[in-house]
């Protein structure tokens, strides 16, 4: 009798054991999943810092990934079925994987509301009126006051005109980086978004006038938001570098706003 209590006490013992070794198993398991590379909910690619690299994507070809990172850029070899995800001008992380080969993610760090320079320098934005068109300058009027910014490129605006500028503050004073013209815009609802081969985005929408539009988003077009979020339903505002005749009318994309909640 008391050897099989000591038989029953034993087997109990066991079991025990043998259920913690099965959960620590499991547990590692899932651990090992979460992080492999490419699993977007990996700690890896969700902790500042622990990207291979960062930068934007300038050009997607059979070579991979071509990412800008500063003044430089450079390319990765990405799978196809990843780099698939992503477009021209969005910002990614690179993670490195073994045998050479690298993945790719949306960075979740990069904000599309806060730009800089290669150089560092904060990118400010300005809704103002144009005022004094020098040869090399301009003068915005602003509610806090004139804004005089140098700008040697040319400036195709007149005084009076709307606009929106995108400057920065250095030793030489302001210097307008870009410009938008306000009577350009174009107030549309997104009803389809599809990828060229070269990875381009391309925005099927149409105005609040009933007017399609056939909008590219190129690696220079400014957005305030990452390219592979945009889905149907979406209200943008578009700034044209350029539009055709066309119907829909084709228009190259200066700056995309995606409209808030």
């Amino acid at each position: 009798m008391k050897n099989n209590k000591k038989n029953i006490i034993f087997i109990i013992i066991a079991l025990v054991f043998s259920s913690a070794g099965c959960s620590r198993s499991d547990n590692k398991e899932e651990y090992q999943e979460n992080l492999r590379p490419g699993n977007e909910s990996s700690a890896q690619q969700y902790t500042p810092g622990r990207y291979s690299a960062q930068g934007k994507i300038v050009k997607i070809d059979k070579d991979g990934i071509h990412v800008q990172e500063g003044e430089n850029v450079n390319t990765y070899k990405v799978d196809q079925a990843r780099s698939s995800n992503y477009f021209l001008g969005e910002y990614v992380g690179i993670n490195k994987l073994d045998g050479g080969t690298y993945d790719a993610v949306s960075d979740q760090y990069y904000d599309y509301t806060q730009r800089r320079t290669s150089n560092g320098d904060e990118i400010k934005r300005v809704t103002a009126t144009v005022g004094e068109v020098g040869e090399d300058f301009i003068t915005a009027i602003t509610e806090m006051g004139d804004l005089k910014s140098n700008y040697p490129k040319g400036f195709n605006l007149k005084e009076g005109d709307q606009f929106i500028a995108d400057y920065v503050e250095n030793t030489k004073g302001n210097e307008l980086l870009s410009y938008f013209d306000e009577t350009s815009k174009i107030n549309a609802t997104v009803k389809e978004v599809s990828r060229d081969t070269n990875g381009m985005l391309r925005v099927y929408g149409v105005s609040d006038d009933n007017r399609e539009y056939d909008i590219n988003v190129d690696s220079d077009t400014i957005t305030n938001f990452a390219h592979s979020t945009l889905q149907e339903g979406d209200e943008i505002v578009v700034y044209p570098e350029k539009t055709d005749g066309n119907i829909p009318a084709v228009v190259r994309a200066k700056l995309v706003v995606r409209r808030s909640e």
